[in-house]
């Protein structure tokens, strides 16, 4: 059973994506250790060793060999002390994900009893380490409300190690353990990816079924329920999106964006409408879902909502499922999965030029002749 002190510590991390030790409270030392972490916020880290454990506070501006400097420092869970050594890149979306360094370590002493001294909120010590050194204190502040974090004041006291030349964090910025800056264990970020090879332009008249003719305002097949998928190759199976469903219309560079019910929406979408400038078309209908999507890429209709009522800006995203007519082509009698190849076509002729909200191809949901419930058919 983990010691209470390491549970806080333990419960904040998944030891199977971290590096960090998942350590074990033993017996007691006196080192001392400072880390310098970039993470959500850069600050540094003030480690002490006592009892079996690393007692920790985030120092946000780190600290001063000017006795004059107070800093910020907030108390945060006990560490195990094997994380004394630890140096490395927590990953990112773990508890403190970013880069880490030792930028110093030593040995202290306590100026008094250390546990009465916390306890009561004035606690004085000694370090030896190899950037920072002499007597300290700290001194906690008293707390504004009931869920505010403990605040602590760090500073240096007067004595020989007590500097007003210069700043020991930007003088001294280098690991002890390794010499590296933490700049150096971000790893460089990844080469951009090969140009893709040129798309082919979309062919509406080699298609099978298309027919000359104006584009028409079709209505947009619904989904309907059913008992249970169907079986065979020839279905296609589409991920159900949360929006609203939308037929995109081009035409001599003029877009407008219908509801399945006939209404002209296109004032109500923000920016949306100037990303079907980049697709290579002279006039072209689109079915496809207008929607909004959370911090994991899940389309939220409740965001959809708050977007339309507060002035969507650039949140919302078209994601194109069908193509239904192309310059002057008629698709609708054609295969479904001719259909989405020249869709495909046309979307990856839009890419890199100025489409900030993105047309996208997603899995289909539209039969050709045969009729459909939830899936589409290939036809």
């Amino acid at each position: 059973m983990p010691k209470p002190s390491l549970t806080s510590y333990r419960a904040k991390r998944d030891f199977a994506r971290t590096p960090e030790p998942q350590g074990v409270a033993e017996g007691g030392g006196n080192r001392f250790v400072v880390h310098k972490h970039h993470a959500t916020a850069d600050h540094y880290d003030l480690r002490l060793e006592l009892g079996g454990v690393l007692k920790s506070w985030a120092v946000p501006k780190g600290p001063s060999l000017d006795p004059a400097e107070k800093r910020f420092a907030v108390a945060t869970e006990d560490h195990p002390v094997d994380y004394l050594d630890f140096e490395g890149v927590i990953p990112e979306g773990e508890y403190g994900g970013g880069p880490m360094i030792v930028w110093d370590t030593g040995t202290w002493v306590p100026m008094g009893e250390p546990e009465a001294d916390l306890a009561k909120g004035a606690f004085k010590f000694r370090l030896s380490g190899e950037k920072l050194a002499g007597g300290w204190m700290l001194a906690r502040l008293k707390k504004k409300g009931a869920r505010d974090k403990e605040g602590w004041l760090l500073f240096k006291e007067h004595d020989i190690a007590a500097s007003t030349e210069g700043d020991i964090l930007e003088d001294r910025p280098e690991s002890v353990k390794t010499g590296r800056r933490i700049e150096e264990l971000v790893a460089p970020p990844p080469a951009p990816p090969p140009a893709p090879a040129p798309a082919k332009a979309p062919r509406p008249g080699r298609v099978r079924g298309a027919v000359r003719g104006a584009a028409q305002v079709p209505k947009p097949q619904l989904a309907s329920p059913a008992a249970a998928p169907p079986e065979g190759p020839d279905w296609l199976h589409e991920i159900k999106i949360d929006g609203y469903r939308t037929l995109a219309h081009l035409e001599a560079g003029r877009v407008r964006l219908i509801t399945r019910g006939g209404l002209d929406w296109t004032h109500r979408y923000g920016t949306l409408p100037d990303a079907f400038a980049a697709l290579p078309c002279k006039g072209a209908v689109l079915d496809g879902e207008i929607a909004v999507l959370d911090a994991q890429g899940v389309s939220r209709f409740a965001l959809l909502q708050e977007a339309l009522s507060e002035g969507p800006g650039e949140r919302l995203v078209f994601f194109a499922f069908d193509l239904l007519h192309l310059n002057g082509w008629d698709l609708t009698a054609a295969r479904l999965a001719d259909r989405k190849t020249q869709l495909a076509r046309l979307l990856a002729g839009g890419r890199g030029r100025r489409c900030s909200t993105a047309t996208t191809s997603r899995a289909t949901r539209r039969p050709s002749t045969s009729g459909c419930r939830r899936w589409g058919s290939r036809g």
